[in-house]
């Protein structure tokens, strides 16, 4: 593991590009990559893919659980099957394919989970997904990502088509801050301590990653010492680097797209519980209710999960303990 952060976070790449670039450049090396897609090739970055290498690409059309279940019986064959959709379209309705023939049988599978929650904007109500993480880690043995940038998502393909296994790879398709450097690499099962402080401990996931930066710049220039951790795995939780850091802070603030039952901040308050740990926790998520449609600074703010929420959180606890 040797990552490097960037400097700053006005770099931004489109990870819809990423994935493309990144499938293209395994299938020149040599690797047996099958991309499988349900009728959303434009959107996920993968047309090149579909015109120029017919041969390791398939459109199931608006079939995703027949995708799902094909996909997974094509790593029987050797192959390292990659799979999109929209998040909803990849956890909610292929669940029982994703358990049965992929996990159950003991085939590998990647799956591209695009714009989740808030990113589905304009999408729909019935394209947002707010319970995938719950769907997803409650299948035995399965991997959960949350990627934050474009280097962690291109490092997460290339990990799985090495080691293969059962991914679900949960990103934005669109452009996000460059968090890392070029070149850097990750460890399975772990997180990245990014920042550290020694009053408020952040713990986020995704594109919330940079939402957390954001928040803990505001709360330096008020004093206040701020510690980052982008989660990264959602399955398995890196409780190694949680256990070692939430005993530095006063308060500990988990923060995620997605809802509060069943997400990130429930496995992390579970985990502070069994370590009895002597700290304040908060989690910042989506309160139990279905998607609308919206931009998505708008959305970030009517689910209260914005930077500026962070903030309102941490200094609220300050104010009361002063």
């Amino acid at each position: 593991m040797s990552w490097e952060l960037q400097n700053n976070l006005d770099s931004k790449k489109e990870i819809r590009e990423v994935y493309g670039n990144t499938l293209e450049s395994m299938i020149k090396e040599g690797k047996d990559i099958m991309v499988c897609d349900s009728d959303l090739v434009g959107s996920s970055g993968a047309g090149k893919i579909f015109e120029t290498y017919k041969e390791n690409s398939v459109n199931f059309g608006i079939c995703e659980q027949n995708m799902i279940a094909a996909a997974a019986s094509m790593s029987v064959m050797g192959y390292k099957p990659f799979v999109h959709s929209f998040s909803p379209f990849v956890s909610r309705r292929v669940m029982d394919q994703v358990y049965v023939s992929a996990g159950f049988s003991k085939n590998d599978l990647h799956i591209y989970a695009s714009e989740p929650g808030f990113w589905s904007q304009y999408n729909g109500a019935t394209h947002t997904t707010f319970e995938d993480f719950a769907i997803m880690r409650s299948i035995p043995e399965i991997t959960v990502v949350s990627p934050s940038d474009p280097v962690t998502f291109a490092w997460v393909m290339r990990y799985y088509a090495e080691h293969g296994g059962v991914f679900y790879n949960r990103c934005t398709r669109r452009n996000i801050p460059m968090i890392y450097k070029e070149g850097s690499t990750f460890a399975y099962g772990k997180s990245n301590l990014i920042m550290e402080g020694s009053d408020v401990l952040i713990i986020a996931e995704g594109s919330m990653v940079a939402d957390a930066l954001e928040a803990a710049k505001r709360l330096k220039d008020r004093g206040i010492s701020v510690g980052v951790i982008d989660l990264l795995f959602i399955k398995p939780l890196d409780k190694e680097l949680i256990d070692q850091e939430v005993r530095k802070y006063k308060l500990v603030i988990s923060v995620e797209n997605h809802n509060i039952y069943g997400g990130i901040g429930e496995a992390i308050g579970a985990e502070l519980a069994l370590q009895h740990a002597d700290c304040e926790f908060r989690r910042l998520g989506v309160h139990d209710r279905y998607g609308q449609v919206g931009t998505v600074d708008y959305l970030k703010d009517i689910y209260q999960i914005s930077s500026e929420h962070i903030v309102k959180t941490a200094l609220e606890y300050v104010e009361h303990h002063e």
